[in-house]
């Protein structure tokens, strides 16, 4: 009997299973807080270059007699006349001369050089480790670095630590990933330096990604067919409020170490899940630990009150597979193709998601007013994934949202480029658009990929979707720099053409994927290639008729 099947007799969603699952989602909220923390941690507040032999200087006008040397050192912004330049100071100011003398008003050209100090706006941040390693200027590029190492970490998180929980199992991966949390949190609080902190960071892409991807597939393995939508989008809702728990955070402390304390301190009261989650039966039966298993399900059914049935566990489910290695699934051309839409799907919704994220930077505003409208938006796309995931499907409701996401996506570039400050509105009403899309793709693309991979690969399978999705992570920084790099209103729009483009060519190829709504679970290599003949289930979760259809025949492994 399949284990979809042992669910249908017992209970797919029943009160001992929402208990394990909503325990299983608590990982999200700090994962959400992890990730999304540069925002404020790594935010470049407004600042121009300190005034030389001025030891009260502030970015903020004190007197006349301020103002005054500012206006003779300090050239105006090359994008607005009425700023200050952040990183040019007029070279022939003699400061150690008296105020007077300190300059001859000529109309001759004035040489600038660039400066080693500089002074920030505090109205917004306290101390951001921009200000306090000075990132800033000639060393804009090293804040892309830096959070290049952490999706860097996330990549080889999701090679290792999706091998680690399909073979030491689920429950030790979420500690060991919990422990790198706490560990990587604390030590960028401690961070000497921009360096330490950076190779710190890559420890923290690691445990966020990892431990958010293993928590959410081991909670939608333990529930039926009917509920894997429920499960599998609300997982994205606790993300979701752990990103907007970050705001009051970052509001009530707005010095970076104290927000990486903070989210280091909250870290350790999820290491009591060790003693409140079981381990995921559907992986103790792969292994071949019956007896585990079945004493899980045994207090599924208590709770459900029904019986485990006698053969449930007997003969398919006893019937030890063949140890089976990721790889495995480009052994018939029909996974191969499967698996390659799969994995540059995720790379391309990384892209969309981050390269809208980037687009807030253009908007007016306050950051924590956009943030907690970008949090919002998104909290919105899950409510309407969990709305309409069961009615409209997966792959349409996806296709759709991504289509939709790139579009917007490209289209942010007329404002930015043709328009002027009035009409940043519209770009602000476009970026949110594609933050509600490319929101809702990733929540459909989890339970999508979950369902796709047979349950012997499907942490690893699901690891190796991290992979493609961080490698978009790590180059969406340089893609959104090619503007500075390039210069002129054209490259300006560059970047998000590239985001925009690249997701429409994933919307497309995704069509060629099978729907997943209803479908059981694949448990074998085999299962995978037979999905189209697996059991479908109606939205009442009863059985759906299978017609029969006749597959390729496999590639044939080299000896």
């Amino acid at each position: 009997m399949k284990f979809d099947e042992i669910l249908e007799h017992i209970g797919e969603f029943g009160w001992y299973q929402k208990r394990v699952y909503f325990i299983l989602c608590l990982p999200a909220l700090i994962c959400g807080l992890q990730v999304l923390s540069p925002v404020f941690t790594l935010a470049t507040p407004l600042h121009r270059c300190k005034l030389p032999n001025y030891s009260n200087d502030t970015y903020e006008i004190q007197n006349d007699y301020q103002e005054y040397l500012i206006n003779i050192s300090i050239p105006p912004s090359d994008v607005d006349s009425s700023d200050y330049s952040e990183c040019m100071i007029y070279s022939d100011v003699n400061f150690s001369a008296p105020h007077e003398f300190r300059w001859s008003n000529t109309s001759a050209p004035r040489s600038t050089r660039t400066c080693k100090e500089w002074v920030y706006d505090k109205s917004e941040y306290d101390l951001s480790a921009i200000e306090e390693f000075s990132i800033v200027c000639e060393d804009t590029i090293m804040r892309s670095h830096s959070n290049m190492v952490q999706f860097s970490g996330a990549l080889f998180g999701a090679i290792f630590m999706g091998f680690i929980a399909d073979c030491l199992g689920r429950k030790k991966a979420i500690m060991l990933t919990l422990l790198i949390q706490f560990g990587s949190s604390l030590g960028i609080y401690l961070a000497p330096s921009y360096q330490a902190m950076t190779i710190i960071r890559f420890f923290t892409g690691i445990a966020a990604y990892s431990l958010f991807a293993i928590s959410a597939t081991t909670g939608i393995e333990l529930v039926g067919p009917a509920k894997r939508t429920f499960t599998g989008v609300v997982v994205e809702i606790y993300w979701c409020v752990g990103i907007l728990l970050l705001l009051p955070i970052a509001y009530l402390l707005p010095n970076w170490r104290h927000i990486q304390l903070a989210m280091c301190i909250l870290t350790v009261p999820l290491f009591s899940i060790w003693w409140l989650i079981p381990e995921s039966p559907r992986w103790l039966l792969d292994k071949g630990r019956y007896t585990e298993a079945e004493d899980i399900l045994q207090k599924i059914c208590r709770s459900n009150q029904t019986k485990l049935p006698q053969d449930a566990l007997i003969p398919e489910t006893r019937t030890q597979c063949p140890h089976t290695k990721i790889w495995n699934m480009f052994t018939h051309r029909v996974l191969i193709v499967r698996t390659f839409i799969v994995f540059f799907n995720w790379l391309a919704v990384n892209l969309l998601y981050y390269g809208i994220s980037l687009s807030l930077d253009n908007l007016a505003g306050s950051t924590y007013v956009n943030f907690l409208i970008g949090g919002v938006v998104e909290l919105v796309a899950y409510a309407v994934c969990l709305l309409l995931l069961d009615r409209t499907g997966r792959k349409k409701m996806y296709c759709v949202s991504m289509f939709i996401g790139a579009i917007s996506c490209l289209a942010v570039v007329l404002p930015i480029t043709l328009g002027n400050q009035s009409h940043m509105w519209i770009a602000t009403v476009l970026a949110m658009i594609g933050k509600l899309c490319s929101s809702a793709c990733y929540a459909i693309l989890y339970i999508l990929s979950a369902e796709l991979f047979p349950t012997v690969i499907r942490n690893s399978g699901i690891g190796f979707c991290s992979v493609f999705e961080n490698i978009g992570g790590m180059i969406s920084p340089y893609i959104a720099d090619m503007g500075i790099v390039l210069g002129g209103a054209f490259a300006q729009g560059l970047p998000m053409t590239v985001f925009g483009t690249v997701s429409i060519i994933a919307a497309f190829l995704s069509l060629f994927l099978p729907e997943t709504l209803h479908r059981t679970l694949p448990e074998t290599i085999q299962d995978a290639i037979d999905f189209d003949k697996q059991q479908t289930y109606d939205r009442n979760g009863s059985k759906v008729p299978v017609v029969e259809v006749e597959l390729q025949v496999p590639l044939t492994a080299k000896e």
